[in-house]
């Protein structure tokens, strides 16, 4: 019968290759019996990191694991990752007075609102909107609609490197 668990360490830590087949009880068993014989080479370092190959184990599983591996002695670096900010953030507020830069497509359905200046990494999807009462820059291309507000006074303008969407001016 082949192993549900490998354990292969090196000086970067320890990584688990599990497999795919493998109850996840069954993979718990087995740990627990490998981690008897070769506890020594783990216990009492510094914390080690964790790698998991194989069978993808939700997060809960992952924890149970590392709790096990710290029960036993193995000091497990836990990497708490900050959160990842939503790529499209800024996208959610539609209206901005200090004028908006954005990296990121704008992807169909959305629309952008500014005060000000747009700048716009990336393109603007054909059904996206973008509207600004400053200028609008896209370092991408336009396939939606991209309308700059005709201001009294201030002479607004649309930029990208290729457009084949709707631009305009509106009063």
């Amino acid at each position: 019968m082949i192993s549900p668990v490998i354990i292969k360490g090196n000086n970067l830590g320890i990584r688990l290759i599990i497999s795919p087949e493998a109850t996840f009880e069954s993979i718990l068993r087995d740990l627990e019996d490998k981690l008897h014989e070769t506890k020594h080479y783990y216990k009492n370092i510094k914390p080690i990191s964790l790698s998991f190959d194989g069978k993808k184990l939700t997060k809960e599983e992952k924890l149970r694991i590392i709790d096990m591996l710290n029960d036993k002695g193995i000091n497990v670096k836990v990497n708490k990752a900050k959160p990842k900010l939503e790529k499209y953030e800024m996208i959610n507020s539609p209206i901005d007075k200090d004028g908006l830069f954005i990296i990121g497509t704008i992807k169909n359905g959305q629309s952008i609102e500014a005060a000000k200046s747009i700048i716009i990494v990336g393109d603007i999807e054909q059904g996206a909107s973008v509207i600004s009462k400053g200028n609008i820059i896209v370092i991408g291309y336009i396939y939606g609609e991209a309308y700059v507000a005709n201001t009294i006074g201030i002479e607004s303008f649309i930029y990208s490197l290729d457009a084949t969407g709707n631009l305009s001016r509106r009063n």
